[in-house]
């Protein structure tokens, strides 16, 4: 009798042990992706809303809240935009120049024609504090270098949009959920 115990007690012991590693092993096969801001860029699309790692320089922090930051790449049009979230809580200037690896949910925006005219509706409209009265009543922002600057920006987007082949272009950004500094 002793004997059956034993012997159902072990299988029972090894029945456990197998599920257990089983487990473990599935939930292994969810492992974060790593990336560098480069590498995201061209294999973005297969990870969007999925919990993934990036590596880059913290290339800006915003001044005012520290909810965003921007990790640049191998260089400085190379950029991938983080927002803090809650768990990461804020960013801090201090960070700007060193190595960041940010781990969170990676999001698209498509920019389409409907974005752009929604940009060019809003790039129509300044604040009364940013616009100064010209002699002739008409308002002007920064001697017009502004809205020259946003017509810039609106043509290269939409070269983009046509080069794509698809009739729209991608933006990653990252919904941070942790971050580390990277130590060289």
């Amino acid at each position: 009798m002793k004997k059956l115990s034993l012997i159902l007690l072990s299988l029972m012991l090894a029945t456990m042990a197998c599920q257990t590693s089983q487990k473990k092993s599935n939930e292994g096969s969810s492992e974060i992706h790593q990336f560098t801001v480069d590498e995201i860029q061209t294999k973005g699309y297969d990870y969007i809303g999925k919990e993934v790692a990036i590596t880059g320089t913290v290339s800006h922090v915003c001044k005012h809240s520290g909810q965003r930051c921007f990790l640049m790449g191998s260089g400085e049009e190379i950029t991938i935009r983080v927002e803090a979230g809650h768990q990461i809580g804020s960013f801090n200037q201090e960070q700007m120049g060193s190595d960041l690896t940010v781990t969170g949910v990676l999001q698209e925006i498509r920019i389409d024609d409907t974005y752009l005219a929604e940009m060019e509706a809003e790039a129509g409209t300044c604040s009364e504090e940013e616009a100064e009265h010209t002699h002739d009543g008409n308002h002007e922002v920064d001697g017009g270098k502004h809205d020259q600057d946003k017509q810039n920006q609106l043509a290269e987007m939409r070269q983009k949009i046509e080069a794509s082949g698809k009739g729209y272009y991608s933006i990653f950004y990252l919904d941070g959920i942790k971050s580390e500094e990277v130590v060289n």
